[in-house]
């Protein structure tokens, strides 16, 4: 073999070895860059559930938390928070006790309706906890809703508490968000068809507050709302203390035995 075929087939043994190694590490850096790829994205999903969980869960924990806690001060006795300040209050405290209850109700509307325009369910991190959090905002939904043994005070149909939820979302910079009491009640006040979504809430809330009575459908919502407080803050971090009203037909007072009824069931109206 002539010197020069020796050469050339080493040289394009050595060319085949480079292209070899090329290719190898061309693969290895595409598999790489992939793996960068995945992991970069899977750290921007991480961010994004953290921005929802801050913008969204904590307000939303925060308006379950103030509207089981309202129910409560209401519904805990006779001399509750709508006996104190709209039935023995002067002018000033009854229209505070009716429009702030109302408040309360609707804010809570307000940020489950966020939630479902941004995100089709919460995102916790795994699908187990986004169907708990689903199932316990349609039975909340469902406690408003339902006709069964519970008669119509405080009663909404679900398209109803959508139409509250829209009414009440402000839009700014920084996303949506709810509006404040303030601008809530200059609404109440001059707005006829705003106001008009919530007339039968009013009128619910008057009722009571005129003449106190064991209202099923408010213990039902409490024990609904805790379930999904104590779901959102595990550990009771932000919340340690809350207290549920009594659902037993024994520990109602025996002049109001006759109004009980059982608030077992969730119902599906």
């Amino acid at each position: 073999m002539s010197a020069e075929l020796v050469v050339a087939s080493i040289a394009g043994a050595v060319a085949l070895v480079s292209v070899v190694i090329s290719a190898r590490a061309s693969r290895r850096q595409a598999l790489l860059a992939a793996e960068l790829e995945r992991q970069t994205a899977a750290l921007a999903r991480d961010v994004a559930r953290q921005d929802v969980m801050s913008r969204v869960r904590d307000p939303l924990l925060w308006a379950a938390y103030d509207l089981q806690s309202r129910i409560y001060n209401i519904a805990r006795n006779q001399f509750g928070f709508l006996a104190l300040y709209y039935k023995d209050g002067n002018p000033q405290e009854r229209e505070y006790a009716r429009r702030n209850t109302l408040h309360v109700i609707a804010e809570y509307f307000c940020w489950v309706e966020i939630i479902r325009r941004q995100v089709q369910f919460l995102d916790l991190g795994n699908r187990e906890d986004n169907r708990r959090v689903v199932d316990l905002l349609h039975e909340v939904s469902n406690r408003f809703s339902s006709d069964r043994n519970q008669g119509a005070g405080f009663r909404l149909f679900r398209g109803e508490q959508r139409a509250i939820g829209e009414l009440m979302i402000s839009e700014d910079g920084d996303g949506q968000g709810c509006i404040g009491y303030a601008e809530f009640c200059r609404r109440l006040a001059t707005d006829q068809d705003f106001c008009a979504w919530f007339a039968s809430l009013d009128k619910s809330i008057q009722v009571l507050g005129d003449e106190f009575y064991v209202e099923q459908r408010l213990i039902a919502i409490q024990h609904t709302l805790l379930k999904l407080i104590k779901f959102l803050d595990e550990g009771g971090e932000r919340f340690p203390f809350t207290r549920e009203l009594p659902r037993q037909r024994t520990e109602t007072p025996p002049w109001l035995s006759h109004l009980q009824a059982d608030v077992s069931e969730p119902g599906t109206g």
